[in-house]
């Protein structure tokens, strides 16, 4: 059939007669000239595609010499030569040689916001040096305190200070010499649980006091992960309805806390990169602050990470194919497992069902997890989609201890997550400093590819607050109790005793790590009293955030006292 339509399409006609062409086999060996013509053809096609590039990267003058017209390279730029391309493009590679495997196909997705690469581009420069010590800082929530992982070496802040001093080493003789005597690229850590932007804007005076007592330095760069915890943190003025909800009541006050945080840590330390790594859980319904960062982001020229981007198109479409595999438990056959993983090398150990790793269903590493939360096991997609509560025409069989899973199947669980819906696994955190690192080396390569990169500028105007004044009040909290630790440094809220009556430090959950003075009176009546210590002859306001976490709990009422001795302007609940 295909030799007759081939036929077909051959005719032509001439006059009134056709003319049939019929098919000839293939030559078998081509002339010795028209293999060196193609071979000089191909070399000048590729040569052409390298000028045009390079091309790109220069403008044509428009003045004329006497002698001739020139070309010229704007100030501050060499023109590139393939040998530079190359060796750009080696560094790059060295820089990201460890990446996580099947990881490269999404790093352009990772690339939410690209921003000024300035401070990027500087730290690099310091870092390739080798002179002084990097100071990067890691603020964000529970996924950046790497909770649910172990060991703590496993978590994206610890790998990036394991890579920076791995492929940066400082020019010194003993490693062991530059740990004792502090001379390592360190990562401060001082993520919280639950912490978000609104969180860390009323501690910037705290952090700033912390990050002086653990170095001498000021930071290079600076991560900011909140994306998660802005739509459900601990320190919202407004609740966020079961976090489904985009333009709440309250989206402006969680924007106006992230341009404070923003515009504080530029002027705080006007050479430090700064950028937003956004996460994002695996319930469907919920929500990140994603969205609020970004305008953030773009007025102030920020540069913003994706996780959620670079892997999440591919979690959903997993979602997708098991559903149509099998609606009820997501599970998959034996020979959905793929050869080598789905990738073009073998990697040792690594396995992948349905999509080629990691983006699709693996073994679940049970070592990797903390012994609270090892029993539950990696939770399963099956699982994920009974949590976000948007499956109605039927009932999903999930427990594969209970027998769900048909037999011959196997329940999918997905690399990058394992205790729980919104907390990394290892391999997530893996994924995340794989992120940070090709955005650093990125940078690095553009730069070294001779593109002009200009200072990054204040803004003239603010993006949500009145004005830079009013930036300026929220940032300036002077004291900041807290009952649990947010951040790392800690002043304890305690109560001025023994005024503290029908009231328990009690904490629900299982680690115990977010305690709060409760009443324990159920017919009310209880007190609690704190002091504020701060100086007289001025005026404040006092701002009390408190959590009512509980359904049909009883009403409370805040007041002052009236001894006090300084100007209290207002105080806010």
């Amino acid at each position: 059939m295909k030799h007759a339509l081939m036929q077909h399409r051959n005719k032509v006609r001439n006059g009134g007669a056709i003319i049939q062409a019929r098919s000839k086999p293939a030559a078998k060996n081509l002339p010795l000239w028209q293999i060196l013509f193609a071979l000089v053809f191909l070399l000048s096609c590729t040569y052409m595609v390298y000028m045009h590039k390079v091309l790109s990267l220069i403008h044509c003058d428009s003045s004329i010499n006497n002698d001739s017209d020139s070309i010229t390279v704007p100030r501050g730029r060499k023109l590139p030569t393939i040998t530079t391309i190359s060796q750009c493009q080696l560094e790059y590679n060295r820089l990201t040689s460890k990446q996580t495997p099947g990881l490269s196909s999404v790093l352009r997705q990772s690339e939410a916001w690209i921003g000024n690469q300035y401070r990027l581009v500087q730290t690099m420069d310091a870092l390739s040096s080798r002179q002084r010590p990097i100071v990067a800082v890691v603020a964000g929530g529970s996924i950046s305190l790497g909770h649910g992982v172990q060991p703590d070496e496993a978590r994206y802040a610890d790998r990036l200070e394991a890579w920076m001093n791995e492929m940066y080493p400082l020019q010194t003789s003993n490693k062991q010499d530059n740990k004792e005597n502090n001379q390592q690229h360190k990562v401060i850590n001082v993520a919280a649980h639950g912490a978000d932007m609104c969180a860390m804007a009323k501690r910037l005076n705290v952090l700033y006091s912390d990050l002086s007592t653990q170095s001498n330095q000021e930071p290079d760069l600076i991560i900011l992960e909140f994306a998660v915890n802005d739509y459900q943190g601990q320190d919202h003025i407004i609740t966020v309805d079961s976090k489904t909800s985009v333009f709440f009541n309250g989206f402006k006050e969680l924007v106006l806390c992230a341009e404070v945080v923003i515009y504080s840590l530029m002027k705080k330390y006007p050479n430090a990169a700064i950028m937003f790594l956004e996460m994002q859980t695996a319930i469907a319904t919920r929500k990140t602050g994603a969205l609020l960062h970004m305008g953030i982001a773009q007025h102030y020229h920020i540069p913003v990470i994706s996780y959620a981007e670079a892997l999440f198109p591919n979690f959903w479409r997993l979602v997708e194919r098991l559903e149509k595999m099998d609606k009820q438990s997501y599970s998959f056959e034996k020979n959905d497992w793929l050869p080598k993983a789905g990738l073009d090398i073998n990697h040792g150990n690594i396995s992948s069902a349905v999509f080629p790793y990691p983006h699709g269903c693996s073994p679940c590493q049970l070592e990797h997890i903390i012994p609270q939360f090892r029993g539950g096991g990696c939770k399963s997609i099956c699982t994920f989609m009974e949590r976000s509560n948007i499956i109605h025409d039927r009932k999903l069989k999930c427990n594969a201890k209970k027998g769900d899973i048909p037999d011959g199947r196997y329940e999918c669980s997905v690399p990058f997550l394992a205790p729980d819906a919104i907390h990394p696994s290892t391999v997530g955190h893996a994924i995340a400093k794989d992120l940070i690192v090709h955005t650093l080396a990125n940078a690095q390569k553009s730069s070294c590819q001779g593109i002009s990169i200009e200072k990054d500028v204040m803004p003239l105007t603010t993006f949500v607050a009145n004005d830079i004044q009013e930036i300026g009040v929220r940032s300036d909290y002077l004291v900041v109790k807290d009952v649990a630790r947010v951040f790392t440094r800690w002043d304890k809220l305690l109560p001025v005793s023994p005024n503290h009556e029908g009231f328990t430090l009690y904490a629900d959950d299982g680690l115990k790590q977010r305690p709060g003075w409760i009443s324990t009176e159920p017919n009310g009546g209880s007190q609690i009293t704190f002091s504020i210590e701060l100086q007289q002859a001025e005026c404040y306001v006092v701002y009390v955030a408190i959590l009512r976490s509980y359904v049909g709990m009883g009403t409370f009422r805040v007041g002052r006292s009236v001894f006090l001795l300084f100007c209290l302007v207002n105080y806010t609940v």
